[in-house]
Parts: structure tokens; C-alpha cells; sequence
């Protein structure tokens, strides 16, 4: 279980680490952020729109509502600039949604359908959880595509996160 201080710090860093995520893609030569790769998702926006897509399905839960998504592989957003926007909106709900959260609504169960239609339950923290870990995991997918460029991908760990604003910031 997760308490309020860790679901704020969880919810700036995923903000932080997608920012720091776009503004490195934006910065490749023209056409590398689109350019086919050995990768489920064909190339670095179709990765990231992976995450907001998640973002917002585990938004919908955590609201008791249905999405309006079929698949997780769906590209709404197949401009980066486009997909920027959208990506700090929803980090920008999940900041504001961490802020009204208590202790205790954050152990509170949900009752949900994956994609699959298969039913499940988990605690709202944990679902912060999963979205947070989700964007760690694809991000790296990512990551893993500069080295086709070649470029240096940015830095998004935690460690560097906490480093820039300090592990007390989020009491």
C-alpha cells in the first residue's frame, strides 16, 4: 500500500520523467521519433502513445467510468507535438487526482475490465502504482531506440528525479 506522500512524488516524477522523455525525442534528427523499428509499437511515438493510452484507461478506472479505447495499441496521437500536449494533460490529472487522495482512499478497492474483458479489482494506489511503473517499462523501450539512432537518451530514473528535487519536497 502506498501512502499520499509516495502517490505525490510517484505522480511529479511520472510527470518530470515524461517531460524529460519528450523533449529528448523532439530534439532527434527530422523523422528518427517515426522512423520503423523492431519494436510491437513500430517506432518511438507509437511507444509513447502505448503510455497515455494506459495512462488514460487506468484514468477511466480510477473514475469508476468505462474508456473509449478498444485496444492498447491504438495511436490517437501520431504527431509527437500532438502527443505532448495530451501526455501532460493526463500527468497533469494524475497530479491533481494524487492531491485530493487521502490514506485511506488510496487502499480503497476498484472494481474494473481490462481491454481483455477479463474483471479485476485492485486498490487505487496500486493502479497509480501500475501507471507509474507502466511508463518506467515503455520509456526504456524507448531509451532502447536511441541506440538505433545513434543519440543519447535522457536520463529519467528516480534516482535523478529525487536528486533535482529532493526526497523532502513531497511531505
Amino acid at each position: 500500500m502506498i501512502n499520499v506522500r509516495t502517490a505525490h512524488m510517484l505522480a511529479h516524477y511520472k510527470q518530470w520523467a515524461d517531460e524529460q522523455m519528450f523533449t529528448s525525442v523532439a530534439s532527434l534528427p527530422p523523422g528518427e521519433a517515426t522512423r520503423e523499428r523492431v519494436t510491437v509499437f513500430k517506432n518511438m511515438v507509437g511507444c509513447l502513445n502505448h503510455i497515455y493510452v494506459v495512462d488514460r484507461i487506468w484514468q477511466a478506472h480510477l473514475e469508476g467510468r468505462e474508456h473509449e479505447f478498444k485496444t492498447r495499441f491504438e495511436v490517437p496521437y501520431p504527431e509527437l507535438d500532438a502527443l505532448q500536449i495530451a501526455q501532460t494533460e493526463i500527468n497533469a490529472w494524475y497530479r491533481a487526482w494524487t492531491a485530493e487522495q487521502s490514506d485511506e482512499s488510496l487502499a480503497e478497492p476498484i472494481n474494473f475490465t481490462f481491454v481483455s474483458g477479463e474483471k479485476s479489482m485492485m486498490t487505487a494506489g496500486a493502479m497509480l502504482m501500475h501507471v507509474v511503473n507502466h511508463a518506467v517499462y515503455h520509456r526504456g523501450w524507448v531509451v532502447q531506440m536511441y541506440f538505433d539512432v545513434p543519440a543519447k537518451p535522457p536520463m529519467t530514473d528516480l534516482p535523478v528525479f529525487l536528486g533535482e528535487f529532493g526526497e523532502y519536497t513531497f511531505v
